[in-house]
């Protein structure tokens, strides 16, 4: 069956409602429209590899901050554009679409560099930065994350600093998160025999002259071997 083309109504009804609503008005035709797979969230869940109570908190909108990766593998499931689900997508009245798998496949189909941001109660989810993220001055700050086993991270906690932030500061912040983080730390260690905190800050400080590129920070924060593999460089 060819994919289904909203209407007016769709889109008029689509307009009023959050996120998670439009998340479930997509599931809900294709239940319809293609009932020879299920679109259950169980089963939508299993085969996404996303638990089904998470697909249904962001249906809900019980869900506060949800993974920008969930969203994009159901819009790309439900076979819409991935900004159908944006308050902004509706602001222009003539922007109709499809749900569901086509018979002919668009080679057109919207992709991550069309998005400007996605938002979820009020807070940006997702915000495209693929233009500038690498020009003007540099930028620093502090990333806390949970790498899942279905290639997805979530982001827990991720602050920028202030561009006038000193090497003393940052040795100090360094040095604080050494210590804060030893006692849950994956790796054994031997606090007592270990250098003092801010000698440790010193030595990673002088090493921060080595970048990453983007397919190396993805390499350490799926693989924690590769952070030891790196360090014995």
């Amino acid at each position: 069956m060819p994919a289904l083309q909203i209407d007016s109504f769709d889109f008029k009804y689509l307009q009023n409602c959050t996120l998670g609503e439009r998340l479930r008005f997509f599931r809900q035709k294709m239940m319809q429209y293609h009932p020879n797979k299920d679109y259950t969230v169980t089963s939508l869940g299993k085969r996404l590899r996303i638990t089904p109570q998470s697909i249904s908190a962001i249906e809900r909108g019980d869900s506060k901050n949800p993974s920008f990766q969930v969203i994009h593998k159901l819009t790309k499931e439900y076979r819409v554009p991935l900004d159908s689900v944006t308050d902004e997508y509706y602001q222009d009245e003539g922007r109709l679409f499809t749900i569901g798998i086509p018979d002919v496949v668009d080679a057109t189909d919207i992709e991550l560099d069309d998005i400007e941001t996605i938002k979820y109660n009020g807070n940006i989810i997702y915000e495209n930065k693929s233009d500038d993220f690498f020009e003007g001055d540099s930028m620093m700050g502090l990333l806390l994350y949970q790498s899942n086993d279905n290639n997805i991270i979530d982001l827990i906690f991720h602050r920028y600093f202030k561009e006038s932030i000193s090497d003393d500061q940052l040795s100090d912040i360094v040095s604080r998160l050494i210590f804060e983080t030893s006692s849950v730390s994956r790796e054994k260690l031997d606090i007592d025999e270990l250098p003092h905190p801010a000698v440790q800050a010193k030595h990673i400080l002088e090493q921060k002259n080595q970048p990453l590129s983007l397919k190396e920070l993805g390499e350490l924060l799926y693989n924690p071997a590769a952070k030891e593999k790196r360090d014995k460089k």
